[in-house]
């Protein structure tokens, strides 16, 4: 295995990571290896840190301390392009339609793949014709991950996807998110409170409180040892 391939092993790597805010600690020393081609859950509770973490992942954020690399590159402005981010409470341009804000979409990201956009509008049931402004959070959720799954980044960070998001809305898009990944060519970081009904997505799970990130765990292994991913959970926060 030549050096190349072995950066595009590792999809995220973090070492010794801190952050601060006003002079509050946000993330503590955090260290974490996420393999290339895994689907990866971000777990804590509200204020735990998950949001500024995947922040500075996508590199939009600089940590105070430490370093993150993207395939084996300092994450930044040189990783933008390897990385589609969906934020917590992201709002799309409300005053165009869902159509317009995807052809928009096509022409600034240079990789845009447009035989799976059209794939997604069907997968997803995406409302295509009303002004985003009037669309309901589960539609303008099921458009924001669109905007995330058409891209050819290898690097997917999702942040609470979910968020007020009715059921028959979650379980399209797993589903959708399953199919999409099913290759294992690209690799995928969720941040969710949605643990039962995202567990069977998981191959791996990290956990996070007040700033302290252990894992990634094995799903595979909790469940040959009569766990679940919400189990665990408990055990962690308990």
């Amino acid at each position: 295995m030549n050096a190349v391939q072995r950066q595009d092993a590792i999809a995220v790597h973090c070492r010794n990571v801190s952050m601060k805010i006003r002079k509050k600690t946000i993330l503590h020393d955090v260290d974490l290896t996420i393999e290339s081609g895994r689907i990866v859950g971000l777990l804590g509770p509200n204020g735990a840190g998950k949001s500024t973490l995947l922040k500075m992942i996508s590199g939009l954020t600089k940590p105070v301390s430490g370093e993150i690399r993207i395939f084996g590159q300092p994450a930044g402005v040189g990783t933008l392009d390897r990385v589609a981010f969906l934020p917590d409470r992201g709002k799309l341009p409300g005053w165009l339609t869902g159509a317009e804000w995807l052809q928009f979409a096509a022409s600034i990201y240079p990789d845009w793949n447009r035989e799976r956009a059209r794939y997604l509008v069907e997968a997803l049931k995406v409302n295509l014709d009303t002004r985003i402004s009037s669309q309901s959070r589960g539609e303008e959720a099921r458009l924001q991950l669109l905007t995330c799954l058409a891209r050819e980044a290898p690097l997917i960070l999702l942040d609470e996807p979910f968020a007020g998001v009715d059921l028959l809305s979650r379980e399209k898009i797993a589903s959708s998110v399953v199919a999409d990944l099913a290759d294992g060519h690209r690799t995928l970081l969720m941040a969710t409170h949605d643990i039962r009904e995202m567990e069977p997505l998981f191959d791996q799970v990290v956990f996070i409180h007040e700033g302290w990130a252990s894992g990634p765990e094995s799903v595979e292994i909790l469940r040959q040892s009569g766990r679940s991913v919400e189990t665990r959970y408990k055990e962690v926060f308990a």
